[in-house]
């Protein structure tokens, strides 16, 4: 009997331990949908040590380009978006409406 006693509490204390000290996270792959991914895993020597390295460098990467992004921010003002007048939205048109005769009368001069 005092064995038994024995192996609960070192279990009991293992399981506690490991909820403080652990977070445990479980995958299921497809074996008929997913069979490449499931014979990829199993080649490698640690399916753990092979994702944990895939995760570390992928942050690695994703932190560069927050990092970039940070930087240009800290760069450039931001600039607020003004709403244009009407009399600036009248020569938007008037520019694009220069812009297309433009590209047709190059467009006749191309066909001579």
């Amino acid at each position: 009997m005092a064995k038994k006693q024995q192996y609960k509490r070192k279990l009991e204390y293992n399981n506690e331990y490991n909820r403080n000290n652990y977070r445990s996270f479980s995958v299921r792959f497809n074996i008929n949908t997913e069979d490449t991914v499931i014979k990829w895993l199993e080649e490698k020597e640690g399916v753990k040590e092979y994702l944990l390295g895939l995760i570390e460098a992928d942050m690695k990467k994703t932190e560069k380009k927050t990092s970039r992004k940070t930087a240009v921010e800290e760069k450039k003002p931001a600039k607020k978006a003004e709403p244009k007048k009407a009399a600036d939205k009248k020569s938007d048109s008037k520019k694009k409406d220069e812009k297309k005769s433009g590209k047709k009368a190059a467009k006749k001069s191309k066909k001579k």
